[in-house]
């Protein structure tokens, strides 16, 4: 018999493996460029800088002397969700901006006296995006879902609100405190912050959120983030899907009263024993259709490392929310108007990327 050398043999996938990829359909893979140049990115940076000084006035011109700034509001800004979207730290960016001198003309960044692209550096990134605040962020989401809606991406008729919490990158973060962590996880407490979402059931992508500390209960965001919402952007739900921490009687009668809207929300012994009086709000079977939201999570904290940011403070943990939230419903934009509705909630096949599974089975 022939022995055989096996130096010489390539891996091989197994055959379940094989026929998973054959079904798929072949992955976007989107580069930044035609990212950028196909959705209008940067007018819709633009567009939010107004917004946001509209809410929020900038602060007054430094008075003589100095350097002048050279790099405009939107420029940056698309910067910072270009770096949220491929997941890159700030020299990352910068370097990847100097050797792609057509991507950071398409980020608006101005020429210098040589013809070069003048690019911010790592310290000019973080200095001009603290400076900037939560606002300007918070309107670039807003921004990308108004177009989401009025595309029909986002049908906003059956809603979902939960809530996950983010962890404090220092525990002596002054702005985050102590709560109680979810059934799952190994630790009783956890110190950080939570963020209340609200998502559309039927595209898995977010309308609107809402951020506080670790702390506080869920209950009275629900409220505030479905009134936000609608008046924000003018829909008009038919379902809301909650869970019992944001249970009530008050927010059930609201739910129907005001947004004309069924209130699906299981029952809460704790703060209602007397359930004679309670409406007929939930089946076991609606209520299990409130797990899109727990994949979002798991799909947005994950891949674009949400679940402990490293960053300090309430304005910067809310810009990051509102960055990767509207990186989330850019991805499912571009898939959209590519012609590929399945990939709306897929980062990883829109984006391009380079993946491990190319390398190694």
């Amino acid at each position: 018999m022939m022995s055989l050398a096996l130096e010489d043999q390539t891996p091989v996938a197994p055959p379940a493996y094989q026929r998973a990829q054959a079904k798929q359909r072949p992955a976007l893979q989107i580069n930044a460029l035609t990212f950028v140049t196909t959705l209008h990115l940067l007018t819709l940076c633009r567009l939010a800088v107004r917004l946001a000084h509209r809410r929020c006035p900038p602060p007054l011109p430094a008075g003589p002397g100095g350097a002048p700034r050279l790099y405009r509001e939107e420029s940056l800004l698309l910067i910072s969700l270009l770096r949220t979207l491929w997941r890159l730290s700030y020299q990352d960016m910068s370097d990847w901006l100097k050797s792609w001198p057509a991507l950071a003309l398409a980020c608006g960044l101005p020429l210098g006296k040589d013809g070069q692209v003048r690019v911010p550096c790592k310290s000019q990134q973080c200095k001009r995006r603290h400076a900037a605040g939560a606002p300007m962020h918070e309107s670039l989401f807003v921004l990308v879902v108004v177009q989401a809606i009025g595309r029909r991406l986002i049908g906003a008729h059956d809603l979902i609100i939960d809530s996950a919490p983010i962890l404090a990158w220092r525990r002596r973060d002054p702005d985050a405190a102590s709560g109680h962590a979810p059934a799952h996880h190994p630790r009783p407490l956890l110190r950080g912050f939570r963020v209340h979402t609200l998502i559309c059931r039927g595209s898995g992508l977010p309308l609107f959120y809402l951020l506080a500390p670790a702390n506080f209960h869920d209950a009275p965001f629900a409220r505030r983030l479905l009134a936000g919402a609608v008046c924000l952007y003018q829909i008009h739900p038919r379902i809301v899907r909650l869970d019992a921490a944001y249970w009530g009687l008050r927010l059930i009668a609201w739910i129907h009263a005001v947004l004309g809207a069924v209130a699906v929300i299981p029952w809460n012994p704790k703060n209602q024993k007397n359930r004679s009086c309670l409406p007929p709000t939930w089946t076991r079977q609606e209520l299990g259709k409130r797990s899109s939201i727990e994949r979002f999570f798991g799909r947005v904290f994950l891949f674009f490392h949400l679940q402990r940011p490293p960053l300090c403070g309430w304005s910067e943990i809310t810009s990051q929310v509102a960055l990767t939230y509207a990186a989330s419903v850019l991805v499912g934009l571009a898939a959209q108007q590519a012609g590929r509705p399945d990939l709306i909630r897929s980062p990883k096949q829109v984006l391009a990327h380079l993946w491990e599974r190319d390398s190694a089975l």
